[in-house]
């Protein structure tokens, strides 16, 4: 195994003149271009929910020239695919059933745990509905790495460098490790994650890696501050406040996405180059700043010093 990467945290630099703001972005995105342009690269961004990964995908995307490849079918997050238009329907079928399994899964979360409240433990009702989370559980894998696989083989054949919204070693090391050993009682059974091991192993390790690993962190409450925010239906209750089991699992997250680099290595999945954003003081959707110091934490990491030159 060849010598892991380096690990590179985004700070702002708060010495660039006001005149010069414009000048430093744009340079930074046109170089940038021109590198991701000439040399195909994957680049993925992973993070807990509500981290904004989807939002510097779209970035990245609109300022570079990179294809996109978003997890979600959400107004204003589709994908980007530069002269590839028959992708389109074929993603957009995976996404749809992703969003909907998606729904079943915080459905069967919210059931469970209203059971728990009224119903002893191994009571014939409290059975049914740990089954039936069971069941969702593996369900929501299954839809995501029919997701992630099709987005995966897609990538080679693209024009140009693609940016994608998660990852299925995220799923795998970071959901799956929550929903199996992390919550009150396993959502995810022994057997499951077998199941996803099994696929994991057997479908995606020939599948292309990325060259670029950007991890977004981020305290909890500004996590969930901002899923209350941006309101997509499955996040929500009647009330407009976030479901009880999308509150325990985004709390759970956290210590799991501290842990994924690690992981990865370990299991020989990733060894390039990590960039971290703590996006509760990297505001790059708002700051311009903020943004320029993450899009030169990317050129650092991957744009050779020669071609910067």
């Amino acid at each position: 195994m060849s010598d892991p990467g380096p690990i590179l945290e985004v700070r702002e630099d708060r010495t660039i003149p006001r005149h010069q703001i414009a000048n430093r972005l744009t340079n930074v995105e046109r170089r940038l271009l021109t590198y991701l342009a000439r040399h195909q690269t994957l680049v993925a961004c992973v993070g807990n929910i509500g981290a904004g990964k989807s939002s510097l995908v779209k970035l990245l995307a609109y300022s570079t020239g990179m294809n996109a490849l978003f997890e979600l079918p959400d107004d204003g997050f589709e994908d980007h695919v530069a002269q590839n238009p028959s992708l389109f329907p074929l993603l957009a079928t995976a996404k749809n059933s992703a969003k909907r399994t998606l729904g079943r899964y915080y459905g069967a979360i919210n059931e469970f745990i209203e059971c728990q409240a009224r119903a002893e433990a191994d009571s014939p009702a409290w059975g049914a509905a740990k089954r039936n989370l069971e069941n969702a559980a593996l369900d929501i894998q299954h839809a995501y790495l029919d997701l992630r696989k099709m987005q995966l083989e897609a990538v080679p054949h693209l024009q140009s460098s693609t940016c994608i919204d998660g990852s299925p070693l995220a799923d795998r090391y970071a959901f799956c490790e929550v929903l199996h050993r992390d919550m009150d009682v396993p959502y995810l059974t022994a057997e499951s994650l077998r199941v996803i091991d099994g696929r994991l192993d057997s479908e995606f390790r020939a599948l292309v890696r990325p060259g670029l690993l950007v991890l977004l962190k981020s305290p909890v409450e500004y996590l969930l501050r901002n899923i209350r925010e941006r309101q997509r239906d499955e996040e929500q209750t009647g009330a407009d406040e976030i479901p009880e089991g999308l509150s325990r699992l985004v709390r759970a997250l956290n210590p799991r996405y501290d842990e994924l680099v690690k992981k990865l290595r370990e299991g020989d999945w990733y060894n390039g180059p990590v960039l971290v954003i703590d996006v509760s003081q990297i505001d790059f959707v708002s700051n311009v700043r903020h943004l320029i110091a993450v899009y030169e934490g990317i050129e650092t990491l991957l744009v050779p010093k020669e071609f910067r030159a």
